[in-house]
């Protein structure tokens, strides 16, 4: 008996499912964590700018580690699937070819109803053969739910991976910036020092100087010129860092600084609301405990009983009897002893949730927490930015008078180094607290689970802040 065009179409469904659009399968999780541009975005050409919003959508466009993530939330939605398959029947071809030695014996054949001596020796059948869970104690159900609530938590991650890569970037792009203002600062200090020790070298050949004074001041010129290298070799890691973060070369594009940092910002009860809604991690968590609830009811269900239906179609026959197209079993299964097997899983699954639980607990402390101490930082670093400036202008206000004072004789060359010395640090103390006040800032927002938004809200173009000048070292 042949049915060759239901053995073709078995075929033809065989092969169609071999096929997996690898393109389609990644687009599923870039379309998460993908952010909508104008236009694309690519590593800067020669000369051209490096912005903070082009720096963060390189990374989060090329960054692996992204993309790592977002096959684990892939491979969960194939867990999905999977899942979904327990409630569908499998169907196979399942052919089978038997050959033995033929029988020398009288007795008729089973298989044949002939004598021993012309028993068929080859016998080939051609099933398709089925096979659906009809009952699995609902476990098949738990499993389900258990996958979905699996596939939000991947998501939650990918998202909040995604921010912390935005962080990173951004941490690293300020202390770019913190180090080449550094070297500005020094650089221009260095000028000034260099030109004053000519100077002092002049007048000790001259006899109105003396040797301690050349000293104090070499001392001083060396020791600028050491922070110096050490603000450029930062400069050098930072950027090389930047580099692998975006997984772009960046070179030595200038980097422009376009972020400005709110002027009012909301009550600190407002930002705990919004953070316990909008983390990630929380979310996270909080689907891993549902996840893990389901698996507590997927363990429970092996105490139930069990219903399966086999069938088998035939599409070619040769065993006997020759003229039956079809079969069909149903099979149950009642566990009655298990040797403890099934209430160890059933342990172990109320552990998993309790953990699960306890995780939760942590994650929901932990974001009050992060709000608190960013929303403290910020407003720290406001403050310090207030006294800072201060401080410049009167260190600034100290140097000048005292190389006036130096000039004219009433004041020591010790006197004009120290003021100079406070003038340098004030200088750079300023420099790096701006940048940590934007940094503060955006670790606000990642705190508070808003940083890819307000990525999203900056304009492509934008032009950068403008910063108070730092007071350059006068002669």
């Amino acid at each position: 008996m042949k049915r060759s065009g239901a053995f073709i179409l078995v075929l033809a469904l065989t092969a169609a499912g071999c096929a997996v659009n690898q393109d389609e399968e990644v687009a599923r999780y870039r379309r998460i964590v993908d952010i909508p541009t104008t236009q694309p975005i690519a590593a800067p050409a020669d000369g051209a700018p490096l912005t903070l919003r082009d720096a963060l959508l390189l990374a989060n466009q090329q960054n692996e580690r992204l993309s790592f993530e977002g096959e684990n939330y892939l491979q969960a939605l194939i867990d999905r699937r999977r899942a979904a398959a327990a409630f569908l029947p499998t169907i196979s071809l399942a052919p089978t070819y038997t050959f033995r030695d033929r029988s020398s014996g009288g007795a008729d054949n089973p298989n044949t109803g002939a004598a021993g001596s012309a028993a068929r020796t080859e016998i080939f059948d051609a099933p398709v053969a089925g096979e659906m869970n009809l009952f699995n104690g609902f476990g098949d159900v738990a499993r389900y739910r258990a996958s979905g609530a699996t596939i939000e938590q991947r998501r939650a991650l990918l998202l909040d991976l995604q921010e912390q890569l935005l962080l990173d970037v951004a941490d690293v792009y300020y202390q770019v910036l913190r180090s080449e203002e550094s070297v500005r600062v020094l650089e221009n200090s260095l000028k000034v020092q260099e030109a004053r020790l000519r100077d002092v070298r002049g007048r000790r050949a001259a006899g109105t100087a003396r040797p301690l004074d050349v000293a104090q001041v070499e001392a001083q010129t060396s020791e600028t010129r050491v922070s110096l290298l050490a603000a450029r070799n930062d400069v050098r890691t930072g950027r090389a860092l930047l580099e692998f973060l975006t997984a772009a070369p960046i070179g030595d594009a200038p980097l422009v600084d376009e972020y400005a940092v709110p002027e009012q910002l909301p009550h600190a009860d407002e930002l705990q609301a919004t953070a316990l809604q909008r983390r990630r991690d929380l979310q996270a968590a909080e689907a891993a405990t549902r996840a893990a609830r389901q698996n507590v009811e997927a363990a429970v269900s092996q105490y139930y009983p069990s219903v399966t239906l086999d069938a088998n179609v035939f599409l070619y026959r040769e065993s006997s009897p020759t003229d039956r197209d079809w079969d069909a079993v149903l099979r149950a299964n009642l566990p009655i002893f298990s040797a403890g097997l099934i209430q160890a899983d059933v342990r172990e699954a109320w552990s998993l949730f309790r953990q699960a639980m306890l995780a939760a607990s942590e994650t929901r402390r932990q974001v009050r927490r992060d709000v608190d101490v960013a929303y403290g930082d910020l407003t720290f670093s406001a403050q310090r930015m207030a006294e800072l400036r201060t401080q410049l202008a009167a260190a600034q206000q100290a140097f000048e008078q005292a190389a006036r004072s130096n000039e004219v004789g009433l004041a020591t060359n010790l006197e004009r180094l120290v003021a100079q010395d406070q003038l340098l640090t004030s200088q750079l103390a300023f420099v790096s607290e701006e940048f940590n006040q934007k940094l503060s800032s955006l670790n606000l927002l990642r705190a508070t689970g808003s940083l890819r938004e307000r990525l999203e809200s900056l304009p492509a173009t934008t032009q950068p802040t403008t910063r108070p000048t730092v007071v350059s070292d006068a002669r």
